[in-house]
This record gives structure tokens, C-alpha cells and sequence, in this order.
């Protein structure tokens, strides 16, 4: 899948640590995405992925977030240049 700006996207939980991404569309129709959106996941926020394990520890507007693999897998997202 491809942006208007022809960038790659792939999902939060295939992104590297350190890399800064930008949110490009979240799953529309589970309800698990609510919760996202809910902790700040929208379309466009930047956020940094910081650690991988078991959780996913993201950095997204000034707060540390920790979501499971399963939801990172919802969330689309592009890199965003350094």
C-alpha cells in the first residue's frame, strides 16, 4: 500500500526502533482501534517507536505508550525523515 506521496507504508509492528513515523490510517472497523485512538493514534500524529518486545513502547505526543503487537499491526504507518 502506497501514500498519495508514493512513500512505503507497513504497520506500527514491522517499523524499526528509533524510527520516526508518521500515522497514516488506522483500521476503521475493530473495535480494539478505538482504544488507539483513544491514547492519540490519529491520522498524521508522528510517533516514535522505542522499544519492541512483547509490547510495543511508542512515543506520541510527549507521552510514552505501550500497546500490544497485536494492536501495532492495525496501525499503518510511513517514515517520516530524521
Amino acid at each position: 500500500m502506497q501514500t498519495a506521496s508514493h512513500k512505503p507504508t507497513y504497520t506500527l509492528a514491522r517499523a524499526r526502533v528509533g524510527e520516526r513515523l508518521r500515522v497514516v490510517t488506522i483500521c476503521p472497523d475493530c473495535p480494539e482501534c478505538l482504544r488507539l485512538r483513544e491514547l492519540g493514534f490519529q491520522d498524521r500524529v508522528e510517533v516514535r517507536k522505542v522499544a519492541d518486545g512483547a509490547a510495543i513502547i511508542c512515543s506520541i505526543m510527549g507521552m510514552r505508550v505501550a500497546i500490544g503487537r497485536d494492536l501495532g499491526e492495525h496501525v499503518r504507518v510511513e517514515k517520516i525523515a530524521a
